[in-house]
């Protein structure tokens, strides 16, 4: 069978269930299968596919059909330039959490990425990221500001593996300390920022989520409190010095409620809300007083 006769049979597949991109899917799960990247698959559609590749690309595609994450399946994922390991059992970074990664670097001096100077921040700060399930928030971090202290938490063991392991990779490893805990309670010092993506999904409101997002850690999901649960808990447990900055992602309609949250805590302003390329809020900034 040719690539181009394989990627045509797992679109066949994929169209009957939930998935939507069922050409992007289908290259990247044959790219794995074959060993190869996207753009290899994309330049040989004529070319026959080894019959252990070939079984390999049709077990993958059953699976995806059956709602497991593409990434899941082929190990890793792109974020904000860097190609990660992920593993079942640890959140996905999505492309939408790249702009809490660009707020954060502005604050600490480096240009945005859209920007034609995009460089690297000279910055010393340190920065708490919250909740950081394969590394990908601070390891882009590391990556831009190499002079800035990281300290990064998870509750999960086999999450904090998997992003020590993916700090090695990306030679940042003696930049960040991963340590075991809830929220900010096991990061050292004061720091200067504070990052985190932490659940915001209403915990009834699971049902209604795609079957690719369900396969997903819950506890990396959902919240209490319409999923205000965790991001209350964060800011009235913060440690942040004057002046620095909280960056949180958010759902696309929990801007007023983090801002009265935040009207709550005397030592808390509500800076600004940044949208997505879909016009979506996505990204709250809190100054702390």
């Amino acid at each position: 069978m040719t690539i181009a006769d394989a990627l045509a049979w797992g679109r066949g597949k994929l169209e009957r269930g939930e998935a939507t991109e069922y050409d992007r899917d289908c290259e990247l799960l044959l790219a794995h299968a074959a060993q190869r990247d996207r753009s290899w698959v994309l330049l040989n559609r004529d070319r026959r596919l080894p019959e252990i590749a070939l079984e390999v690309f049709r077990s993958s595609v059953f699976e995806r059909a059956s709602g497991a994450p593409v990434r899941y399946l082929t190990g890793s994922v792109e974020f904000f330039g860097l190609e990660l390991k992920v593993k079942r059992g640890v959140y996905i970074p999505k492309w939408e959490t790249e702009l809490l990664v660009e707020e954060a670097l502005g604050i600490l001096g480096a240009p945005r990425k859209s920007d034609l100077t995009w460089g690297l921040s000279r910055s010393r700060a340190v920065v708490h990221e919250v909740g950081t399930g394969s590394g990908a928030i601070a390891i882009a971090i590391a990556k831009h500001a190499p002079d800035a202290e990281i300290w990064a938490s998870d509750i999960s063991a086999f999450a904090l593996s998997l992003a020590r392991s993916n700090a090695e990779s990306h030679k940042v490893a003696e930049q960040i300390t991963f340590q075991r805990g809830d929220l900010q309670s096991p990061l050292a010092g004061v720091p200067d920022l504070v990052v985190a993506n932490l659940p915001y999904i209403g915990s009834g409101n699971c049902a209604d989520l795609p079957r690719e997002v369900r396969a997903q850690p819950r506890s990396s999901l959902l919240s209490q409190r319409s999923g205000l649960g965790h991001i209350e808990r964060i800011l009235n447990t913060l440690v942040v010095k004057p002046g620095g900055r909280v960056i949180l992602e958010i759902g696309f309609d929990q801007e007023s409620g983090v801002r009265t949250i935040c009207a709550d805590m005397p030592n808390l302003s509500y800076e600004r809300t940044v949208q997505d390329l879909a016009g979506l809020d996505r990204t709250a900034v809190i100054a702390a007083n």
